[in-house]
């Protein structure tokens, strides 16, 4: 089968979905392609919930993840569907990673306030803090119900009549004028193809020769169910146990409780794995953590789920454009909070800004690990 567009995107993930709404909103024709399906279990972009905040130690990511509040916002008022609940956040652990995301968030010109170990404790009765602990509490924060964003997104993309082949891997890409996809059961021709493939993302890349450090990452999270926690502020702790950056985060699941995870992933992922199974010694790591900062939280599992994240050595995405390919990959663990404002930064189909640039110098010579922490 033939088909001609003016953009191909790879990937049905949070990147492709808000890039193929944002490029048919412009009048585009727009084709996404998704080897498993949008939103399936071996993806980047499933399950129940993300976090989302504006607590950034950059004002580029404080600057969008206000703004994806106003696009989710905009969305729930079209579906008609809650996405967002926002309970705020408390940020504790490195001085350091606090005193920058306070700087940055006010740059920015958002608010955030800085406490003393009463007002942890105030904010957190679960957390166990000294006379000297200090954290951070900001209200622009809390939970996306992901699984429901990405059907209000899908859906968004289907009434734009964007054209949707999935479950259809892509087995090769071939630059030109057109550039061509070819995939199991078709040929596309595009003028611009978009490359939001979550972590297949490096060997599609690999084969046109742009070459940029990424290693897929396992990550695993676990829902506990407390519904009595639903309107509990969500958490981020930087420097977990005074080793470099890594540390836990959570928030709060309406209908289930809460969901916490560490801000690690693991090694191991394959491109072929359609489910990965949970690792019950990652979820004994997490229940000693608790037992070390949260003694009294519930431990009553309701669900734990692995999938897949991208990592880069800079902890910060890669937009930007080589040719008729535009890169969107390098999620970092971080970049499903951002949804629909993604869309803009990937749909300009040039460089987003020069923390995204793929020859940026913190990418150049540098390697990067799977179990490297979030850094952002």
């Amino acid at each position: 089968m033939h088909s001609a567009f003016d953009v191909a995107v790879v990937g049905a993930g949070i990147f492709g979905l808000a890039t193929a709404a944002e490029l048919a909103e412009r009048g585009k024709r727009v084709a996404i392609v998704d080897r498993f399906g949008s939103g399936h279990p071996a993806t980047s972009s499933t399950g129940r919930s993300r976090g989302i905040r504006i607590a950034y130690d950059h004002p580029f990511y404080v600057t969008l993840a206000m703004d994806a509040i106003r696009r989710w916002r905009a969305l729930e008022d079209a579906s008609g569907e809650q996405i967002l609940h926002l309970t705020g956040q408390v940020d504790f652990g490195l001085d350091s990673k606090l005193a920058a995301i306070a700087a940055a968030v006010r740059e920015a010109g958002g608010v955030i306030d800085e406490l003393d170990a009463a007002g942890l404790s105030r904010k957190l009765p679960h957390l166990l803090s000294a006379p000297e602990d200090k954290g951070l509490f900001h209200a622009q924060a809390g939970t996306v119900l992901s699984d429901t964003g990405m059907a209000a997104l899908k859906a968004k993309v289907l009434a734009q009549d964007v054209a949707l082949f999935e479950p259809e891997r892509v087995v090769a890409i071939e630059p030109g004028d057109p550039t061509l996809v070819v995939t199991e059961k078709r040929r596309i021709h595009a003028e611009t193809v978009v490359i939001a493939a979550g972590p297949w993302s490096g060997a599609l890349l690999d084969q046109l020769g742009i070459v940029v450090p990424l290693a897929p990452s396992i990550a695993q999270v676990t829902f506990i169910a407390a519904p009595e926690l639903v309107d509990q502020p969500g958490i981020g702790e930087w420097g977990g146990d005074g080793e470099g950056l890594g540390g836990v985060y959570g928030h709060p699941v309406p209908g289930i409780g809460y969901k916490i995870a560490f801000s690690t992933g693991q090694k191991g992922w394959s491109p072929d794995v359609a489910e990965w199974q949970a690792d019950p010694q990652e979820q004994a790591r997490l229940f000693a953590w608790l037992d070390r900062r949260m003694p009294e939280f519930p431990r009553q599992v309701r669900l734990t789920q692995r999938h897949p994240w991208t990592m880069t050595p800079d902890g910060d995405f890669i937009v930007d454009r080589a040719g008729p390919i535009v890169l969107a990959c390098g999620c970092s663990g971080h970049a499903f909070k951002f949804g629909p404002a993604l869309g803009p930064l990937v749909a300009d189909g040039k460089q987003a800004h020069p923390l995204l640039a793929r020859d940026r110098t913190s990418l150049t010579g540098r390697t990067v690990a799977a179990d490297d922490a979030i850094t952002r």
